[in-house]
């Protein structure tokens, strides 16, 4: 959710920021949780947006199902 709450969005409509939703998930959830998954690779292909990056990490294992 990037870190928006009621303020922010508040400020962001008080600003009449051209907005289709906002996304408040870790907002509504008790606890520390700042993790983040991020589809950087599709099909072969990068598709992340600006400073993300596939980095492969050997500890991963292919699970099939």
């Amino acid at each position: 959710s990037g870190g928006f709450n009621p303020d922010r969005i508040a400020e962001f409509e008080k600003r009449q920021v051209p907005v289709d939703a906002y996304g408040v998930g870790s907002y509504l959830m008790r606890g520390v949780n700042t993790f983040t998954a991020v589809i950087v690779m599709l099909e072969g292909k990068p598709c992340a947006k600006v400073g993300r990056q596939y980095t492969p990490n050997p500890r991963l294992e292919l699970v099939r199902l």
